[in-house]
């Protein structure tokens, strides 16, 4: 639903708001464009947000403040404001904010995502920094993600001179990656859409399409209680379609655990059922590693694919490093760490299109001072990842596609670092940081060595469209497809 579609009902349904909360504003906001009455500055922005705000930043500065609907948002769209939230106000700017779709009753409560950093938030946490992600299990379960990378070249080699939607082959090498790793099974063949879990597959679809959808509920919150678009309602039809799939999985699992013993697979699932977790929790747990981990990488992954396309010199470099360090071997893991120009294309890619534009709104737990301006309590607060990243006060010429910046920086995307913070920051940063970029970085090089391609219709790339597609995830617009040729 359009924005300004989403604006029009709002003031039929909520004309009598303005009156309510014309004089109530908190005092000593960063300044920001004057709101409309009703429906605040929603009808000045259009559906490209994260680059409206990167527009406004530069009339009204770091900080700025816009009222949407009856909500106050700030916004922070530098380094130095990005480092007063995520860093030096981490605490009390932890909160989160819902969305009105999501609060399903049982799951926010149980979520790594939505929930609070509250006891059950810290032992989630806690669960995915010493179990999940940590070194000693990533590294173990490297051949996993190398495997599935090659089933990919031998899907795509069949493929060769047809013309393909590369984001999709992206999609469900991730979804197999994730199922493999979390159930030591694939999810579904590449290429064969009634194969495997396809219940899974679709909620999985249809839960990523409502993340991206606007509900009028999150503009004018005294709606939210009516689901007045049955959003909601949906959201929880996926969950539970989602934890139906699983829990037969789970069930079984739980049942060869205790004939067997401690003696196990090596996954994610064998390390929950030992971690004191209860089954919402691991359902919930489940679903956002299968759900964030899949679709925000498979849109950085195109992006990355996508200006290999336009940048041939770039993709000689690559490939040209992975034959000195590589040679005519299969590129695995374990070479990741000695291809630093490959490590530099994963993070220009990640500055120019970050996976959450503008991360997940934050919310302030209590009223408190932000580079002298008063963030009160329960405002939204978000941060404009993709603005930073094309800041010109903080990287020379901004919007060129330039791997080479970082080969001698020490700048990365861990959550140090406030100009590159793709993943956000402070405790609120993404924990699966460390795997994500493996299997990036592992997708990117696998690709590059094994083939290349060029646009459907003799399409020069100088020609290929760059435009984006805002949502919970920046993905393409429209999808890139690419006409694989094997290489000699």
């Amino acid at each position: 639903m359009e924005i300004v579609t989403v604006a029009l009902i709002a003031v039929v349904i909520s004309s009598v708001l303005y009156l309510i909360f014309r004089d109530s504003g908190p005092k000593g906001l960063p300044p920001g464009p004057k709101p409309w009455p009703i429906v605040g500055n929603l009808l000045q922005l259009g559906d490209k947000p994260h680059s409206q705000f990167a527009e406004l930043a530069q009339t009204y500065g770091d900080l700025f403040t816009l009222r949407m609907g009856t909500q106050t948002v700030v916004v922070a769209s530098t380094p130095s404001a990005a480092t007063e939230i995520l860093k030096t106000h981490d605490r009390i700017l932890s909160g989160r904010y819902v969305f009105q779709s999501f609060r399903v009753k049982d799951h926010v409560e149980n979520s790594i995502v939505w929930s609070e950093c509250n006891d059950t938030w810290k032992n989630l946490r806690k669960v995915c920094r010493t179990e999940l992600f940590t070194q000693k299990m990533i590294e173990s379960q490297a051949h996993v993600r190398e495997r599935k990378a090659w089933e990919m070249v031998e899907f795509l080699k069949k493929k060769e001179g047809e013309e393909v939607k590369i984001v999709e082959v992206i999609f469900g090498t991730l979804v197999n990656i994730f199922g493999n790793l979390i159930f030591s099974q694939n999810i579904f063949e590449l290429g064969d859409p009634s194969s495997g879990s396809v219940e899974l597959k679709e909620h999985l679809w249809r839960m990523l399409e409502l993340g991206n959808s606007t509900n009028p509920a999150d503009y004018f919150p005294i709606m939210g209680r009516f689901d007045l678009f049955g959003q909601r309602k949906e959201v929880a039809e996926c969950l539970q379609g989602i934890y139906d799939v699983w829990g037969a999985m789970l069930k079984e699992r739980k049942a060869a655990k205790k004939a067997r013993g401690n003696e196990g697979k090596n996954d994610f699932v064998e390390v929950l059922l030992d971690s004191g977790l209860n089954d919402q929790q691991i359902n919930a747990l489940l679903m956002e590693l299968f759900g964030a981990g899949t679709e925000t990488s498979a849109s950085t992954i195109e992006w990355a694919i996508t200006e290999l396309t336009k940048n041939p010199k770039v993709t000689a470099k690559i490939g040209s490093e992975l034959l000195t360090v590589v040679g005519h071997s299969t590129v695995k893991e374990s070479d990741i760490p000695n291809l630093p120009y490959l490590q530099a294309f994963v993070k220009e890619t990640l500055r120019l299109h970050p996976p959450t534009p503008l991360l997940l709104p934050r919310r302030a737990l209590e009223t408190c001072q932000v580079l002298n301006y008063t963030i009160p309590k329960e405002c939204q607060i978000m941060v404009n990842a993709w603005a930073i990243g094309r800041d010109p006060k903080t990287w020379s010429n901004p919007l060129a596609f330039s791997p080479e910046r970082f080969l001698n920086s020490s700048i990365d995307f861990k959550g140090n670092d406030f100009e590159l913070i793709p993943f956000g920051g402070g405790r609120r940063i993404c924990p699966g940081v460390p795997l994500a970029t493996q299997f990036i970085s592992l997708i990117v090089a696998t690709l590059v060595q094994n083939f290349e391609w060029d646009l459907p219709n003799g399409m020069n790339p100088k020609d290929l469209n760059m435009e984006e597609k805002f949502g919970l995830t920046l993905q393409k617009e429209p999808p890139l497809y690419i006409v694989p040729k094997s290489r000699a």
